[in-house]
Protein backbone atom coordinates (compact mmCIF):
# COMPACT_ATOMS: atom_id res chain seq x y z
CA UNK A 1 0.00 0.00 0.00
CA UNK A 2 1.22 3.43 -0.43
CA UNK A 3 1.47 5.56 2.37
CA UNK A 4 -0.19 8.69 0.84
CA UNK A 5 -0.09 11.09 3.97
CA UNK A 6 3.73 10.53 3.93
CA UNK A 7 5.52 12.88 0.70
CA UNK A 8 7.73 11.31 -0.92
CA UNK A 9 11.89 12.29 -0.59
CA UNK A 10 13.63 14.03 -2.76
CA UNK A 11 16.84 15.15 -3.34
CA UNK A 12 18.15 18.28 -5.26
CA UNK A 13 19.01 18.04 -8.81
CA UNK A 14 22.90 18.58 -9.35
CA UNK A 15 25.42 17.51 -12.58
CA UNK A 16 24.72 20.38 -15.11
CA UNK A 17 25.45 19.00 -18.27
CA UNK A 18 27.51 20.79 -20.87
CA UNK A 19 28.24 20.89 -23.92
CA UNK A 20 32.23 21.58 -24.75
CA UNK A 21 32.52 24.55 -27.10
CA UNK A 22 35.42 24.84 -29.70
CA UNK A 23 36.72 28.24 -30.81
CA UNK A 24 38.69 28.73 -34.19
CA UNK A 25 39.37 31.61 -36.34
CA UNK A 26 38.41 32.64 -40.12
CA UNK A 27 41.24 33.29 -41.83
CA UNK A 28 40.42 37.52 -41.18
CA UNK A 29 40.59 36.65 -37.56
CA UNK A 30 36.89 36.43 -36.47
CA UNK A 31 36.74 34.17 -33.73
CA UNK A 32 34.28 31.41 -34.30
CA UNK A 33 32.84 29.64 -31.28
CA UNK A 34 31.07 26.59 -32.11
CA UNK A 35 28.92 24.59 -29.62
CA UNK A 36 28.45 20.94 -31.80
CA UNK A 37 25.47 18.71 -30.88
CA UNK A 38 21.94 17.83 -31.13
CA UNK A 39 20.19 15.55 -32.73
CA UNK A 40 18.61 17.25 -35.73
CA UNK A 41 21.10 18.52 -38.75
CA UNK A 42 19.62 22.35 -37.96
CA UNK A 43 22.29 24.97 -37.09
CA UNK A 44 21.75 28.47 -35.21
CA UNK A 45 24.10 30.87 -36.58
CA UNK A 46 24.94 34.60 -34.50
CA UNK A 47 26.81 37.04 -36.48
CA UNK A 48 27.35 39.66 -33.59
CA UNK A 49 29.00 42.98 -33.35
CA UNK A 50 29.34 45.82 -31.15
CA UNK A 51 26.69 47.89 -32.57
CA UNK A 52 24.15 48.58 -29.50
CA UNK A 53 22.72 51.52 -28.13
CA UNK A 54 25.73 52.36 -26.31
CA UNK A 55 28.14 52.29 -29.21
CA UNK A 56 25.52 54.53 -31.35
CA UNK A 57 24.89 56.95 -28.90
CA UNK A 58 21.92 58.61 -30.41
CA UNK A 59 18.61 56.32 -29.85
CA UNK A 60 17.13 54.64 -32.52
CA UNK A 61 20.25 54.41 -35.07
CA UNK A 62 21.48 50.82 -33.62
CA UNK A 63 17.75 48.84 -33.81
CA UNK A 64 17.40 50.91 -36.90
CA UNK A 65 20.44 50.02 -38.88
CA UNK A 66 19.98 46.48 -37.26
CA UNK A 67 16.43 45.79 -38.43
CA UNK A 68 16.88 47.56 -41.65
CA UNK A 69 20.28 45.70 -42.33
CA UNK A 70 17.41 42.66 -43.78
CA UNK A 71 15.18 45.25 -45.98
CA UNK A 72 17.18 45.69 -48.92
CA UNK A 73 20.63 44.94 -50.11
CA UNK A 74 22.75 45.52 -53.39
CA UNK A 75 21.67 42.63 -54.64
CA UNK A 76 18.54 41.64 -53.36
CA UNK A 77 15.27 43.22 -52.28
CA UNK A 78 13.44 42.88 -49.40
CA UNK A 79 10.58 40.87 -50.85
CA UNK A 80 13.85 38.48 -52.35
CA UNK A 81 15.46 37.99 -48.97
CA UNK A 82 12.20 37.13 -47.17
CA UNK A 83 11.28 34.58 -50.14
CA UNK A 84 14.82 32.96 -50.35
CA UNK A 85 14.67 32.83 -46.43
CA UNK A 86 11.40 30.89 -46.86
CA UNK A 87 11.93 28.81 -49.66
CA UNK A 88 14.75 26.75 -47.30
CA UNK A 89 12.64 26.64 -44.02
CA UNK A 90 14.90 29.21 -42.36
CA UNK A 91 14.32 31.76 -40.15
CA UNK A 92 16.36 34.92 -39.71
CA UNK A 93 15.78 37.61 -36.90
CA UNK A 94 17.63 40.11 -34.93
CA UNK A 95 18.46 41.56 -32.17
CA UNK A 96 20.41 44.77 -30.38
CA UNK A 97 20.48 45.34 -26.62
CA UNK A 98 23.18 48.53 -25.17
CA UNK A 99 26.35 46.83 -25.96
CA UNK A 100 25.39 44.69 -28.75
CA UNK A 101 23.64 43.48 -32.16
CA UNK A 102 23.63 40.00 -33.75
CA UNK A 103 22.10 38.75 -36.77
CA UNK A 104 20.98 35.28 -36.09
CA UNK A 105 20.24 32.50 -38.97
CA UNK A 106 18.02 29.39 -37.88
CA UNK A 107 18.37 26.68 -41.06
CA UNK A 108 19.02 23.17 -41.97
CA UNK A 109 22.66 22.48 -42.13
CA UNK A 110 22.64 21.31 -45.52
CA UNK A 111 20.74 24.93 -47.26
CA UNK A 112 23.74 26.68 -45.55
CA UNK A 113 25.90 26.74 -48.96
CA UNK A 114 22.42 28.73 -50.65
CA UNK A 115 21.61 30.92 -47.50
CA UNK A 116 24.95 32.02 -46.27
CA UNK A 117 25.11 34.17 -49.18
CA UNK A 118 22.34 36.19 -48.29
CA UNK A 119 23.49 36.37 -45.30
CA UNK A 120 26.87 37.48 -46.48
CA UNK A 121 24.83 40.15 -47.99
CA UNK A 122 22.77 41.30 -45.27
CA UNK A 123 25.41 42.29 -43.24
CA UNK A 124 27.94 43.80 -45.56
CA UNK A 125 26.26 45.21 -48.28
CA UNK A 126 22.80 46.74 -46.66
CA UNK A 127 21.44 49.63 -49.04
CA UNK A 128 19.14 51.39 -46.29
CA UNK A 129 16.53 52.35 -49.35
CA UNK A 130 14.42 55.58 -48.36
CA UNK A 131 10.84 53.85 -49.17
CA UNK A 132 12.09 50.99 -46.77
CA UNK A 133 12.96 53.87 -44.30
CA UNK A 134 10.30 55.46 -44.22
CA UNK A 135 7.62 52.57 -43.92
CA UNK A 136 9.73 51.27 -40.60
CA UNK A 137 10.17 54.80 -39.37
CA UNK A 138 6.24 55.69 -39.85
CA UNK A 139 5.74 52.22 -37.75
CA UNK A 140 7.99 52.65 -35.11
CA UNK A 141 6.61 55.93 -34.62
CA UNK A 142 3.11 54.71 -34.16
CA UNK A 143 3.95 51.79 -31.97
CA UNK A 144 5.90 54.52 -30.12
CA UNK A 145 2.38 56.39 -29.48
CA UNK A 146 0.56 53.32 -28.67
CA UNK A 147 3.30 52.12 -26.31
CA UNK A 148 3.31 55.64 -24.83
CA UNK A 149 -0.35 55.29 -23.64
CA UNK A 150 0.95 51.89 -21.75
CA UNK A 151 1.11 52.80 -17.69
CA UNK A 152 4.18 49.71 -18.01
CA UNK A 153 5.97 51.35 -20.46
CA UNK A 154 6.18 54.44 -18.84
CA UNK A 155 7.07 53.54 -15.42
CA UNK A 156 10.26 51.24 -17.26
CA UNK A 157 11.20 54.52 -19.14
CA UNK A 158 10.92 56.43 -16.23
CA UNK A 159 12.88 54.01 -14.17
CA UNK A 160 15.87 54.29 -16.71
CA UNK A 161 16.28 57.55 -16.10
CA UNK A 162 15.64 58.61 -12.93
CA UNK A 163 18.33 55.37 -11.62
CA UNK A 164 21.33 56.49 -14.53
CA UNK A 165 20.17 59.95 -15.45
CA UNK A 166 18.76 61.09 -18.98
CA UNK A 167 23.11 61.52 -19.98
CA UNK A 168 23.64 57.87 -19.63
CA UNK A 169 23.96 55.49 -22.13
CA UNK A 170 22.08 53.35 -20.10
CA UNK A 171 19.46 55.58 -19.11
CA UNK A 172 18.86 57.10 -22.72
CA UNK A 173 15.03 56.83 -23.43
CA UNK A 174 13.48 57.70 -26.60
CA UNK A 175 11.45 59.83 -27.36
CA UNK A 176 9.14 61.72 -29.98
CA UNK A 177 11.90 63.61 -30.93
CA UNK A 178 14.11 61.23 -31.25
CA UNK A 179 12.34 59.61 -34.07
CA UNK A 180 11.78 63.24 -36.25
CA UNK A 181 15.70 63.43 -36.14
CA UNK A 182 16.86 60.25 -37.05
CA UNK A 183 18.33 60.23 -40.60
CA UNK A 184 19.25 57.54 -43.37
CA UNK A 185 22.69 59.07 -42.85
CA UNK A 186 22.94 58.31 -39.71
CA UNK A 187 22.77 54.05 -40.35
CA UNK A 188 24.66 54.51 -43.10
CA UNK A 189 27.99 55.44 -41.02
CA UNK A 190 27.10 53.02 -38.14
CA UNK A 191 27.33 50.15 -40.23
CA UNK A 192 30.27 51.36 -41.51
CA UNK A 193 31.93 52.09 -38.77
CA UNK A 194 30.37 48.88 -36.56
CA UNK A 195 29.88 46.28 -38.99
CA UNK A 196 33.27 45.12 -39.69
CA UNK A 197 35.19 42.02 -39.47
CA UNK A 198 37.25 43.07 -37.48
CA UNK A 199 34.47 43.57 -34.69
CA UNK A 200 32.64 40.39 -35.72
CA UNK A 201 32.46 37.49 -33.37
CA UNK A 202 30.33 34.49 -34.23
CA UNK A 203 28.66 31.83 -32.34
CA UNK A 204 27.47 28.34 -33.64
CA UNK A 205 25.13 25.68 -32.56
CA UNK A 206 23.82 22.68 -33.61
CA UNK A 207 25.19 19.97 -36.05
CA UNK A 208 27.70 21.30 -38.58
CA UNK A 209 29.28 19.44 -41.07
CA UNK A 210 32.67 19.17 -42.46
CA UNK A 211 32.50 21.67 -44.97
CA UNK A 212 31.29 24.13 -42.63
CA UNK A 213 34.86 26.13 -41.68
CA UNK A 214 35.49 26.58 -45.36
CA UNK A 215 31.87 27.78 -45.82
CA UNK A 216 32.24 30.09 -43.01
CA UNK A 217 35.59 31.04 -44.94
CA UNK A 218 34.06 31.79 -47.97
CA UNK A 219 31.62 34.45 -47.37
CA UNK A 220 32.90 35.67 -44.08
CA UNK A 221 36.63 35.66 -43.55
CA UNK A 222 37.85 37.54 -46.46
CA UNK A 223 39.57 41.34 -46.21
CA UNK A 224 36.55 43.30 -48.08
CA UNK A 225 34.81 44.04 -44.98
CA UNK A 226 37.97 45.36 -43.13
CA UNK A 227 38.69 48.87 -41.55
CA UNK A 228 40.81 48.89 -38.78
CA UNK A 229 38.14 49.79 -36.30
CA UNK A 230 37.91 48.98 -32.66
CA UNK A 231 34.87 48.93 -29.90
CA UNK A 232 34.84 52.64 -28.21
CA UNK A 233 32.15 52.37 -26.65
CA UNK A 234 32.42 54.46 -23.47
CA UNK A 235 30.04 54.13 -19.99
CA UNK A 236 30.82 56.47 -17.13
CA UNK A 237 30.15 55.59 -13.75
CA UNK A 238 26.89 55.41 -12.49
CA UNK A 239 27.02 57.37 -8.82
CA UNK A 240 24.84 56.23 -6.27
CA UNK A 241 22.02 58.70 -5.06
CA UNK A 242 19.42 58.17 -2.74
CA UNK A 243 16.08 56.86 -3.60
CA UNK A 244 13.10 58.81 -3.89
CA UNK A 245 9.16 58.73 -5.13
CA UNK A 246 8.89 59.99 -8.95
CA UNK A 247 5.25 59.96 -10.52
CA UNK A 248 4.41 59.81 -14.10
CA UNK A 249 0.57 61.29 -14.42
CA UNK A 250 -1.58 59.58 -16.61
CA UNK A 251 -5.29 60.90 -15.13
CA UNK A 252 -7.06 58.18 -17.89
CA UNK A 253 -5.64 55.04 -16.47
CA UNK A 254 -7.27 52.39 -14.33
CA UNK A 255 -4.23 51.23 -12.80
CA UNK A 256 -0.43 52.00 -11.23
CA UNK A 257 2.55 50.52 -12.78
CA UNK A 258 5.38 50.60 -9.91
CA UNK A 259 8.78 49.82 -10.28
CA UNK A 260 10.91 50.05 -7.17
CA UNK A 261 14.40 50.25 -8.22
CA UNK A 262 18.12 50.93 -6.99
CA UNK A 263 21.81 49.99 -8.81
CA UNK A 264 23.07 47.03 -8.07
CA UNK A 265 26.17 44.68 -9.39
CA UNK A 266 27.26 43.21 -13.15
CA UNK A 267 27.89 39.51 -13.37
CA UNK A 268 31.14 39.88 -12.95
CA UNK A 269 30.71 40.83 -9.49
CA UNK A 270 31.20 38.36 -6.88
CA UNK A 271 27.94 38.90 -5.28
CA UNK A 272 25.78 38.61 -7.97
CA UNK A 273 25.52 34.60 -8.02
CA UNK A 274 24.36 34.76 -4.69
CA UNK A 275 21.96 37.80 -5.39
CA UNK A 276 20.47 35.82 -7.94
CA UNK A 277 19.14 33.09 -5.13
CA UNK A 278 18.10 36.27 -2.86
CA UNK A 279 15.93 37.61 -5.90
CA UNK A 280 14.32 34.48 -6.65
CA UNK A 281 13.34 33.75 -3.00
CA UNK A 282 11.97 37.75 -2.22
CA UNK A 283 10.12 37.99 -6.08
CA UNK A 284 11.52 35.45 -8.44
CA UNK A 285 9.37 33.25 -9.36
CA UNK A 286 5.48 32.04 -9.10
CA UNK A 287 6.24 30.59 -5.14
CA UNK A 288 7.68 33.66 -4.23
CA UNK A 289 7.70 35.82 -1.24
CA UNK A 290 6.34 39.00 -2.96
CA UNK A 291 3.57 36.78 -4.78
CA UNK A 292 2.48 35.09 -2.51
CA UNK A 293 1.95 38.28 0.20
CA UNK A 294 0.74 40.85 -2.52
CA UNK A 295 -1.08 38.26 -4.96
CA UNK A 296 -2.29 35.26 -2.77
CA UNK A 297 -2.65 36.93 0.04
CA UNK A 298 -3.50 40.35 -0.17
CA UNK A 299 -5.07 40.42 -4.06
CA UNK A 300 -3.48 43.92 -4.86
CA UNK A 301 -2.20 42.46 -8.18
CA UNK A 302 -2.34 39.83 -10.91
CA UNK A 303 1.26 39.43 -10.82
CA UNK A 304 4.30 41.16 -9.23
CA UNK A 305 8.20 39.82 -9.77
CA UNK A 306 11.63 41.27 -8.57
CA UNK A 307 14.42 41.25 -10.73
CA UNK A 308 18.60 41.32 -11.33
CA UNK A 309 20.00 42.28 -14.52
CA UNK A 310 23.65 43.36 -15.62
CA UNK A 311 24.28 45.79 -17.88
CA UNK A 312 28.33 45.43 -18.89
CA UNK A 313 29.50 48.46 -16.69
CA UNK A 314 26.46 48.48 -14.15
CA UNK A 315 23.76 46.53 -12.65
CA UNK A 316 20.02 47.38 -10.94
CA UNK A 317 17.71 45.56 -8.62
CA UNK A 318 14.08 46.19 -9.00
CA UNK A 319 10.27 45.24 -8.58
CA UNK A 320 7.54 45.58 -11.24
CA UNK A 321 3.95 45.48 -10.56
CA UNK A 322 0.74 46.86 -11.83
CA UNK A 323 -2.12 47.57 -9.58
CA UNK A 324 -5.48 49.79 -8.48
CA UNK A 325 -4.48 53.20 -8.41
CA UNK A 326 -6.00 53.34 -4.93
CA UNK A 327 -3.67 50.52 -3.72
CA UNK A 328 -0.26 51.41 -5.01
CA UNK A 329 0.51 52.61 -1.22
CA UNK A 330 -0.40 49.83 0.13
CA UNK A 331 1.48 47.61 -2.32
CA UNK A 332 4.38 49.51 -1.55
CA UNK A 333 4.32 49.28 1.55
CA UNK A 334 4.16 45.89 1.14
CA UNK A 335 6.94 45.57 -1.27
CA UNK A 336 9.20 46.94 1.67
CA UNK A 337 7.65 44.91 4.34
CA UNK A 338 9.01 42.10 2.58
CA UNK A 339 12.31 43.55 2.07
CA UNK A 340 12.14 44.43 6.10
CA UNK A 341 11.56 40.48 6.76
CA UNK A 342 14.75 38.99 4.58
CA UNK A 343 17.02 41.54 6.10
CA UNK A 344 15.70 40.80 9.75
CA UNK A 345 14.58 37.02 9.72
CA UNK A 346 16.56 34.05 8.86
CA UNK A 347 14.56 31.79 5.43
CA UNK A 348 13.45 28.67 7.23
CA UNK A 349 15.10 25.63 5.72
CA UNK A 350 12.33 24.10 4.04
CA UNK A 351 11.54 27.39 2.12
CA UNK A 352 15.24 27.74 0.83
CA UNK A 353 15.31 24.79 -0.54
CA UNK A 354 12.20 24.70 -2.37
CA UNK A 355 14.10 27.99 -3.84
CA UNK A 356 16.94 26.06 -4.77
CA UNK A 357 15.08 22.84 -6.09
CA UNK A 358 13.53 25.28 -8.91
CA UNK A 359 16.44 27.22 -9.49
CA UNK A 360 18.80 24.11 -10.20
CA UNK A 361 15.98 22.76 -12.46
CA UNK A 362 15.49 26.33 -14.13
CA UNK A 363 19.08 26.78 -14.53
CA UNK A 364 19.25 22.75 -16.48
CA UNK A 365 16.72 23.21 -18.77
CA UNK A 366 18.17 27.10 -19.39
CA UNK A 367 21.06 24.99 -20.76
CA UNK A 368 19.26 22.08 -22.41
CA UNK A 369 20.84 21.78 -25.95
CA UNK A 370 23.14 23.54 -28.07
CA UNK A 371 20.74 26.64 -28.82
CA UNK A 372 19.80 26.89 -25.33
CA UNK A 373 23.23 26.91 -24.81
CA UNK A 374 24.62 29.38 -27.29
CA UNK A 375 22.14 31.76 -26.08
CA UNK A 376 23.70 31.48 -22.25
CA UNK A 377 26.56 31.94 -23.76
CA UNK A 378 26.11 35.09 -25.61
CA UNK A 379 24.57 36.66 -22.65
CA UNK A 380 28.33 36.08 -20.92
CA UNK A 381 29.94 38.45 -23.79
CA UNK A 382 31.59 41.92 -22.60
CA UNK A 383 31.91 40.16 -19.14
CA UNK A 384 35.55 38.38 -19.39
CA UNK A 385 33.45 35.34 -18.60
CA UNK A 386 32.95 31.65 -19.57
CA UNK A 387 30.64 29.28 -19.84
CA UNK A 388 32.17 28.05 -16.46
CA UNK A 389 29.99 30.86 -14.76
CA UNK A 390 26.76 28.39 -14.92
CA UNK A 391 28.68 25.83 -13.20
CA UNK A 392 29.78 28.42 -10.34
CA UNK A 393 25.74 29.64 -10.50
CA UNK A 394 24.77 25.71 -9.57
CA UNK A 395 27.60 25.26 -6.47
CA UNK A 396 26.32 28.55 -5.83
CA UNK A 397 22.44 27.32 -5.42
CA UNK A 398 23.68 24.43 -3.63
CA UNK A 399 25.70 25.61 -1.23
CA UNK A 400 24.32 29.18 -0.06
CA UNK A 401 22.87 29.26 3.60
CA UNK A 402 19.98 31.30 5.22
CA UNK A 403 22.44 33.03 7.02
CA UNK A 404 24.54 34.38 3.49
CA UNK A 405 20.62 35.33 2.32
CA UNK A 406 20.27 36.87 5.25
CA UNK A 407 23.71 39.23 4.87
CA UNK A 408 23.00 39.85 1.54
CA UNK A 409 19.33 41.13 2.07
CA UNK A 410 21.13 43.56 4.70
CA UNK A 411 23.59 44.57 2.57
CA UNK A 412 21.57 45.46 -0.86
CA UNK A 413 17.76 45.76 0.24
CA UNK A 414 17.79 49.11 2.15
CA UNK A 415 14.71 51.34 1.43
CA UNK A 416 16.56 54.60 1.28
CA UNK A 417 18.47 52.97 -2.02
CA UNK A 418 15.08 52.28 -3.54
CA UNK A 419 13.08 54.73 -5.90
CA UNK A 420 9.45 54.57 -6.25
CA UNK A 421 8.97 55.08 -9.72
CA UNK A 422 4.67 55.13 -10.29
CA UNK A 423 3.24 55.93 -13.58
CA UNK A 424 -0.65 56.07 -13.49
CA UNK A 425 -3.27 58.36 -11.66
Amino acid sequence: MLARNTAPSFVLPAGLSIIDGKEFKLNNGIPVHVINGGTQDVVKIDFIFPAGSVQAQKPLVASFTNHLMQEGTVGMTSAEISEKIDYYGAFLGQSVNYHHAQITLYALTKYLPELLPVIEDIIKKPTFSKHEFDVYLSKKRQDFHVDSEKVKVLSHRESLEVLFGEDHPYGKVAKLKHYDALKISDLKEFHKAQYSSDLCRIIVAGKTNSDFNNLLNQYFGGDDWHNNTEDVSVVPDVPAIKGGLHIVKKDNAIQSALRIVRLGVTKSHPDFLPLMVLNTLFGGYFGSRLMANLREEKGLTYGISSFITSFVKAGMIGVSTEVLAEKRELAVEEVFAEMEKLRSEVVSDEELTRVKNYMLGDLMRNLDGPFALSEAYRGLLGFDLTIGFFNELEQTIINITAEEIKELAVKYLVKDDFHVVVAGK
